[in-house]
């Protein structure tokens, strides 16, 4: 039995490893070409525009072009460090959970029993909102890296909507032919936009009733344990314990590890500074505000691709406890082992709620 349990894990941990490689060397390969690249000639032509401007900030703040090459150069420098620690992250997770290779899916046939986790409305949400981000990030990727004629071949003819001067808000505004990728770009953003909006709308009302009851809202809704210090210093002794095991990090209690807690907020960070951009570029072109809300736009869709491509995929789905995948996004479960192990607080209100038994089963 041991030696078949060995076998298993070894598997488990190479596939993970060639897939964790693949993973990092693939993002680091868009960083490079993104933000290593562009970094030296967008620093030193913001440099000549401060000079040209005799570095006067009263100025320069007012000057829209002056603000194109400093948001390229702060991209830049935001994306590489995001790369730097998510390679961190990634790797050093790899390193610490290698011995529990194929853990999840152990449990799973030890009979652990399965505890619901996200509902379908949930599930449905999850889908959704990596359907059109992977359709956003194909589709504009295309259009900005757009060298094959064959990309642009497909029009849509006479696209207007609306009568009366342009700009329509939100539809593009053409009598001649329109690229169909450029439109697909557009729709899908458009509903990725709605469903954060509404996701955002529905939740954020319930905390507000919450509060108004009296509720703690803290302990109600885990997920604002990210505007908490006790989150800044859980990450800091949980990088620390990435290479020294030795210094244990802060028991973490609560429904949503610290990983999933950044990816949750940071759709909504991710879909302003995307979101906003987008809609002056879909009214008024890229080159509205001198390119302001084009570097804007383009920029965060290389960061919210090199997070989610590096630390989403590679930590929540390949590494080496979880692989092949995590299936939390459509079965809705996670192992109650799993739920006792790594969140203990929520362990506790199942019991509480008479999920869970008091001997441990379900």
């Amino acid at each position: 039995m041991a030696k078949t349990v060995t076998t298993y894990s070894r598997g488990r941990l190479i596939g993970s490893g060639i897939l964790t490689a693949i993973d990092v060397g693939l993002t680091w390969a868009i960083i490079y070409y993104f933000a290593i690249l562009p970094l030296p000639p967008e620093y030193a032509e913001f440099i000549h525009i401060m000079h040209d401007l005799h570095w006067n900030l009263a100025v320069a703040i007012f000057n829209p072009i002056a603000w194109s090459y400093f948001l390229g150069v702060a991209f830049d420098v935001l994306i590489i460090l995001i790369g730097l620690y998510g390679s961190y992250w990634v790797l050093g997770h790899f390193a610490a959970y290698a011995r529990d290779a194929g853990l999840w899916v152990r449990l799973k046939r030890a009979g652990s029993p399965m505890i619901k986790r996200w509902d379908p409305w949930q599930r449905a949400q999850h889908i959704l909102m990596f359907v059109t981000f992977v359709i956003c990030a194909f589709t504009g990727f295309v259009t900005m890296l757009d060298r094959n004629p064959l990309w642009r071949q497909v029009y849509i003819n006479g696209l207007v909507s609306f009568s009366g001067s342009p700009p329509y808000f939100l539809w593009p505004s053409f009598t001649s032919p329109y690229p169909l990728i450029i439109l697909i770009h557009i729709i899908s953003g458009i509903i990725m936009g709605f469903l954060v909006l509404a996701h955002f709308g529905y939740y954020g009302a319930r905390v507000i009733v919450d509060k108004i009851k009296g509720y703690s809202i803290l302990e109600k809704w885990p997920l604002l344990q990210i505007y908490t210090w006790g989150f800044v210093r859980y990450m800091w002794h949980r990088s620390i314990w990435l290479i020294n095991p030795r210094h244990p990090p802060p028991k973490w209690v609560h429904k949503y590890d610290p990983e999933e807690l950044f990816e949750y907020w940071g759709v909504y960070w991710g879909i302003a500074v995307l979101g906003i951009p987008g809609i002056i570029m879909a009214v008024w072109g890229p080159s509205a505000g001198a390119g302001v809300a084009f570097v804007m736009h383009t920029k965060e869709a290389v960061l919210a691709v090199t997070f989610l491509l590096l630390v989403h995929l590679t930590y929540t789905h390949f590494n080496p406890r979880i692989f092949p995948y995590r299936e939390v996004f459509h079965s809705g479960k996670i192992p109650l082992d799993i739920v006792k192990e790594e969140h203990p607080n929520w362990y506790e209100e199942l019991k509480r709620e008479g999920v869970v038994k008091e001997d441990g089963s379900k």
